[in-house]
């Protein structure tokens, strides 16, 4: 049997307790004037059509403020690392979640610096350096698409928090 595609799941299933403990995090480095990306691994359920988050590996990187705004990177290494760690672990990396200063929005430098490379993955901002509770409506949450492309989720993908 093959290995499902990204593309073809319809659930996204992120669990409530990683999802707090990707905020709290978020929260922590936004004190700071930062953001923070954080991968998310995950695995296929049997039918194919479901996506299960794991883990949050929050992997080495930069902050940076320049006059446009805040900026991200992460370099190849610790990105080969996060990779090999889903691997022996038997799980992709399906998705990442980070924090805007204020409102939450794929921004071009965040669909030309993804972590996420297999097309369906989700990305997910969150806003006010994730202050406050947690508010998945408050999301953006985009979709890696086949052309390399990133695109608001559409309807038929569910993220579901459980």
């Amino acid at each position: 049997m093959s290995t499902p595609e990204l593309t073809s799941a319809k659930l996204f299933v992120l669990p409530r307790a990683l999802a707090e403990d990707c905020y709290e995090a978020m929260r922590v480095h936004g004190e700071t004037g930062a953001e923070l990306f954080i991968a998310l691994s995950a695995v296929f359920d049997k039918s194919g059509e479901q996506v299960h988050f794991r883990r949050a590996l929050i992997p080495e990187q930069t902050c940076h403020k320049t006059h446009e705004g805040l900026l991200v990177t992460i370099d190849g290494d610790a990105i080969f690392a996060l990779n090999r760690d889903c691997y022996e672990e038997g799980e992709i990396l399906a998705g990442q979640m980070h924090s805007h200063p204020r409102q939450a929005y794929h921004s071009r430098a965040d669909d030309e610096l993804a972590l996420v490379k297999l097309p369906g993955g989700l990305s997910i901002v969150v806003p006010d350096f994730a202050t406050g509770p947690l508010r998945p409506r408050r999301w953006s949450v985009s979709q890696l698409q086949s052309d390399g492309g990133w695109k608001r989720r559409p309807r038929r993908v569910k993220l579901k928090l459980t």
